[in-house]
């Protein structure tokens, strides 16, 4: 009688070391053949299939490669949020005339809707992505982004390269859930892809000039764009000033107009939120139920 073999149950995260080892152009048939796979359920779900989302950064600019490659239905579209790199928006206009701009339906500037809110965005209160990033996500859809989950460790618990939202029960597909940053530039190279000029004047994360997810990169961002730091000042400006005669239900003042002027809010936005335990990242946040 021969001898029993051991098994060998391999653990998620031996999954994902194999996942993440695989040579790229395996990573590229796989995402090709993900796509392909969730075509039929794309379309019925939506007559334009799946729905990209095109941020105009790098990751983006791979997932559109690929849903041109693997020859699929798909509707790219760009969340609108005010506040974008204006190198961002002309990488888009210039290499991405296809993609559709979404705007939420607040009509206006997040800086002017944060005066409505009576709150102006930290890194735990970013009511700005819900409402200017995840807004136009359509949930009769099957989406894809360029989630991946090299970027934290957050991710790795959250995402596959097929996740159901456990609370629209949305389908959403990451096909770059296990590509590096490494693999994603070669892809670049290998495809000829034109990418975000900003990349390549040392920003390795694009998005919302002044974002407070991470304090320290503001100072340089408002040193590129003078004119979103003036944006966001008179923003905080308008905020206290509203905040001096406007009561909550409580008859009590907002905590934006207890500040002793509007430089002392300005002053504390920028820096009296750094100790704040860790935020989520933005694909973090728009899964944390799942």
């Amino acid at each position: 009688m021969q001898p029993l073999l051991p098994t060998f149950e391999p653990s998620d995260n031996d999954l994902i070391d194999r996942a993440m080892g695989r040579s790229l152009i395996r990573k590229i048939e796989q995402a090709v053949l993900l796509l392909k796979c969730w075509e039929e359920s794309a379309i019925g779900k939506h007559v334009d299939g799946f729905q990209v989302g095109d941020s105009g950064g790098k990751d983006s600019d791979c997932i559109v490669e690929l849903a041109k490659m693997a020859g699929v239905r798909y509707k790219a579209t760009y969340n609108v949020t005010t506040i974008d790199p204006p190198e961002l928006l002309r990488h888009l206009k210039k290499h991405r005339p296809d993609t559709e701009w979404k705007h939420s339906g607040h009509g206006h500037l997040i800086l002017s809707r944060m005066v409505e809110k009576m709150s102006m965005p930290t890194r735990l209160g970013r009511w700005c992505c819900s409402e200017y990033k995840y807004c136009c996500s359509s949930e009769d859809s099957v989406g894809v982004v360029g989630v991946r989950i090299e970027e934290s460790d957050k991710r790795a618990g959250m995402w596959k390269e097929m996740t159901v939202h456990s609370e629209t029960r949305r389908i959403i597909l990451a096909p770059l859930c296990y590509w590096t940053e490494k693999d994603v530039w070669e892809f670049h190279k290998l495809r000829d892809l034109a990418y975000c000029e900003l990349y390549d004047h040392g920003f390795s994360r694009l998005g919302c000039v002044g974002c407070p997810i991470n304090p320290g990169n503001q100072a340089k961002e408002f040193s590129r764009w003078p004119k979103y730091e003036a944006m966001w000042k008179e923003g905080a400006k308008r905020l206290w000033e509203r905040g001096q005669v406007q009561m909550n239900n409580r008859g009590e003042k907002y905590a934006v107009g207890k500040f002793e002027s509007w430089e002392k809010l300005y002053e504390w936005w920028l820096t009296g939120h750094k100790d704040e335990p860790e935020a989520n990242c933005v694909f973090e946040e728009m899964m944390e139920n799942v």
